[in-house]
């Protein structure tokens, strides 16, 4: 007999079909609008500048590269939430603004800020708000140049959907949130300065530049000119000069204090550097450097502050 037959079954596979070309390039789209709609909806919910939801009662802050925050928080933030206004360079940006009662206060104050940025960021807020008061800044720097730095005279409304400014906003409230990173930059504008202390003049050292740029008075004193007509209280303010500083330069804010009075609108004038403010002014305790001052200095001046635009406006 011969043996059984069996009969051997040999299983293929078919070798799996490579994805074609087209249906990558449909995945990869597939994976961008994913990723892009994460990302709408990450910056709808967070929406840093208030642009994009009611701002309403919200805390939003600035950071590092303020001034096109500032632009984009002024066109719905700013008149949403705050009747009065500081209008200035960096010599008021750390002041306390939960001491000056009576009105809520925001800080439209620029590191390095001069005319022609701080108007372009005011006119945002004046389009739409309710102002009553503002408290206008006069040093020298502000009206020197005519320049737009950090990119600001390139500012548009879309950067509210994502931008290297909103990124850096999301990652600092991110570290604050969750991180307990201490808070740097504020709801009402305002920020902390870096911890430094301020030296006396010596001889030979430069002199207080107080050469103005028509351009930046013009536009100062048209921006002061729209505050006025929309109805809102203006006071100036003198920032206070370190004593020792002040007397070095007083030939020179005294020239630029006669350029003030001829070309800056009337409107009541506080001026820091008389006598009656030589004992806070003599204090190195209270200063960082010849004008911007220390967070000691700050916490003793905004109040002093506060009362004399109250005295101002009463004054009216």
């Amino acid at each position: 007999m011969f043996p059984a037959m069996t009969t051997t079954t040999i299983e293929t596979t078919t070798p799996a079909r490579a994805i074609s070309s087209t249906g990558w390039l449909s995945i990869g789209i597939g994976l961008l609008v994913l990723l892009l709609g994460i990302h709408l909806f990450i910056t709808w919910k967070m929406d840093v500048f208030g642009i994009l939801r009611d701002p309403r009662g919200r805390q939003l802050s600035t950071s590092h590269h303020e001034r096109k925050a500032k632009w984009l928080l002024n066109h719905r933030y700013v008149p949403a939430n705050f009747d009065a206004l500081i209008i200035g360079p960096s010599p008021s940006v750390n002041w306390h603004l939960k001491d000056l009662t009576g009105y809520r206060f925001y800080d439209e104050s620029l590191e390095g800020g001069d005319a022609v940025e701080l108007r372009m960021i005011v006119e945002q807020a004046l389009k739409t708000g309710h102002f009553k008061v503002a408290i206008v800044g006069l040093y020298p720097h502000t009206t020197q140049v005519h320049y737009f730095w950090d990119g600001l005279d390139q500012a548009n409304i879309w950067e509210a959907y994502g931008s290297l400014n909103s990124f850096g906003i999301e990652a600092d409230d991110f570290g604050v949130k969750y991180l307990h990173h201490p808070r740097t930059f504020f709801p009402d504008g305002s920020h902390r300065m870096p911890v430094a202390r301020v030296t006396p003049p010596k001889p030979g050292d430069p002199k207080l530049e107080v050469q103005q740029d028509p351009a930046a008075v013009k536009d100062y004193r048209e921006l002061v000119q729209e505050l006025l007509a929309h109805g809102i209280k203006v006071v100036y303010v003198v920032y206070p000069l370190f004593g020792p500083s002040y007397a070095y330069n007083k030939d020179e804010m005294a020239q630029y204090m006669e350029s003030v009075k001829q070309n800056m609108p009337s409107a009541p004038l506080i001026d820091f550097n008389t006598s009656e403010f030589d004992a806070f002014r003599n204090d190195p305790n209270n200063y960082m450097d010849d004008v911007h001052l220390s967070e000691a200095g700050s916490t003793i001046f905004s109040p002093i502050v506060n009362a004399r635009v109250h005295q101002a406006l009463h004054d009216q």
